[in-house]
């Protein structure tokens, strides 16, 4: 019955307004000019480190890399008190602030988001270009409840720009479901695609026989987690589904705009996109 509960809008509304009163009242002692988060605007001294049950849950389980291996994870600016945009959300918000003006003005875009996160699904739905669509399998907060391995039935090049974060180390058939992301982008669309991937690990770890809550936090970081994947190999998958893969790093955004952001160094954006189509309609 509760576990019914928690999935539905009102539950979710509930847990939302919950977080946004904590981060009201926590939000004076976080004033400053050192920082600011490029989703609200708010300037700060200091955005909030991880939690600690974060940190504890991976000494209890034993997992078997070290924290500090994380890639595009800062742990001591982890996320924004004010609107509560976390490190990766904040990448992805100062790259898309580049990228939408270059849309074209006289049409509107679909974006779609897959496990949206509540700061910067605000700001994207506001954007005048976009038809803004959430989705996910198990939320109640979405517009539409779709699993990413089955897209059907959306048409083949039907979405000019996919945000997929942190999600396909849930999905048991990634590469299908890397196949569908493919399937409905559009021609010279693009996306932003990342999962949790570590500095040192070049291939992905899927072994089927780690099927214990206890086994995945330890090897693949959460309960949750079917796989880990490797920094090479999950750009290959990529390749393999058909996309064109770029790694948007430091070197692209600036030392400065990370730190003014909160982003750590290491941080990369994996940033894929379709072909355009050739003339006569092939690719």
């Amino acid at each position: 019955m509760l576990q019914r509960f928690k999935r539905t809008r009102f539950y979710e509304r509930l847990k939302v307004r919950g977080k946004v009163l904590r981060r009201w009242l926590a939000f004076p002692s976080y004033r400053g000019r050192t920082f600011q988060c490029p989703i609200c605007d708010a300037g700060l001294r200091a955005f909030k480190p991880i939690g600690r049950s974060f940190l504890r849950n991976l000494e209890k389980h034993g997992f078997v890399y070290p924290v500090s291996a994380f890639e595009t994870l800062n742990l001591t600016h982890y996320q924004c008190p004010s609107c509560g945009a976390i490190d990766r959300e904040r990448l992805y918000a100062i790259y898309l602030e580049r990228r939408l003006p270059e849309l074209d003005p006289r049409r509107r875009h679909r974006f779609v988001d897959f496990a949206p996160s509540p700061a910067l699904s605000r700001k994207l739905r506001k954007h005048p270009l976009l038809d803004y669509r959430t989705v996910d399998l198990f939320r109640a907060d979405v517009d539409e409840r779709r699993d990413v391995a089955d897209l059907q039935p959306w048409e083949k090049d039907s979405v000019d720009i996919i945000l997929c974060s942190h999600v396909l180390e849930h999905v048991p058939d990634d590469r299908r479901a890397m196949a569908e992301l493919y399937r409905v982008l559009a021609p010279g669309g693009f996306g932003i695609v990342m999962v949790p991937l570590l500095e040192g690990v070049e291939d992905t770890h899927d072994d089927a026989s780690i099927r214990t809550p206890e086994a995945r936090c330890k090897y693949y970081c959460q309960a949750d987690h079917v796989r880990l994947y490797g920094r090479r190999d999950f750009a290959g998958r990529l390749a393999a589904a058909g996309f064109r893969v770029q790694k948007l790093a430091i070197g692209f955004f600036g030392a400065a705009t990370f730190r003014r952001h909160g982003i750590a160094e290491n941080s990369v954006l994996y940033l894929v996109d379709k072909a355009p189509s050739a003339p006569g309609g092939s690719r």
